[in-house]
């Protein structure tokens, strides 16, 4: 059943709910989450993501990059787990960074109904203009352009493909999540310069990273602060993975066996 926003606080308070959970934005979040905890039921919250990319030396140039243009462009980047920052160990920063922008620059954007189309449509001219109002504050704030960056002529709500470097803490696509098929991409001096850039954000949600290095990928899956850790692969919600964030990206679990349990009570039971 369908409900207006301003019904779901009924809703939550109602006898009948025992338990609340959302797929949504960091402010719907805080508003169920306030509407639960009003009347102490359980609520798991998936809200939105900054998710990185992490290309350590060692990795497979070739399959990263490939996987990269899709962890981006995936539903035209309106996706919380979509790769948002790329972090490239900089031995490899410049190679990655010129086959990344060729990549992206060559996709067809376009009808999502046409089979050659690559990008479609962001879902409103509202999701479209924010987009862009993210990438001009970064141009004009000294970001440089790899491709895109600009609201292409004439009907719908596209926006191209676009990749960003030299970004700073002041400009929005450093802080907020940018929800369209813009990515950032920048240097690392290293794996633990590299955790600490994916580490540097309000979001938790979900990682990927890249390396062949025994070592550097058991360092990378136990400091990175998120829900979830892809290794070689892209991150992707599947039913037998528990699927959730940490920080601003809210808490709890969907799917897998953790998933169902968020919603049963345990019942301790002791027969003398």
């Amino acid at each position: 059943m369908l409900i207006e926003a301003r019904d779901v606080a009924g809703a939550i308070r109602d006898e009948r709910v025992a338990a609340v959970t959302l797929t949504g934005s960091e402010r719907a979040g805080m508003s169920v989450a306030a509407a639960a905890g009003e009347v102490l039921k359980k609520c798991v919250l998936e809200l939105g993501g900054s998710d990185p990319f992490v290309v350590m030396g060692s990795a497979d140039m070739e399959r990263a990059v490939a996987t990269a243009v899709t962890a981006r462009t995936q539903n035209a980047g309106q996706s919380c787990i979509a790769a948002k920052r790329f972090i490239i160990d900089e031995p490899i920063y410049g190679e990655f960074l010129e086959r990344f922008c060729s990549s992206m620059a060559q996709l067809v954007v376009g009808d999502p109904l046409d089979p050659g189309t690559d990008v479609g449509p962001l879902n409103s001219a509202a999701q479209r203009d924010e987009v862009a109002a993210q990438v001009s504050d970064a141009v004009a704030k000294g970001a440089a352009v790899g491709c895109g960056a600009r609201v292409p002529e004439g009907p719908g709500f596209f926006y191209p493909p676009t990749v960003l470097s030299d970004v700073k803490a002041d400009m929005r696509v450093a802080t907020e999540e940018v929800f369209g098929p813009v990515a950032m991409v920048e240097p690392a001096s290293g794996i633990e310069d590299a955790i600490r850039r994916a580490n540097d954000t309000v979001f938790g949600l979900g990682a990927s990273v890249w390396t062949s290095d025994g070592g550097e990928m058991r360092r990378l899956v136990e400091a990175l602060e998120c829900g979830q850790v892809f290794v070689n692969a892209m991150v992707a919600s599947t039913p037998e993975l528990p699927f959730g964030g940490i920080k601003r990206s809210g808490y709890g679990r969907e799917l897998s066996e953790l998933g169902i349990k968020e919603f049963c009570n345990a019942k301790s039971v002791w027969i003398a």
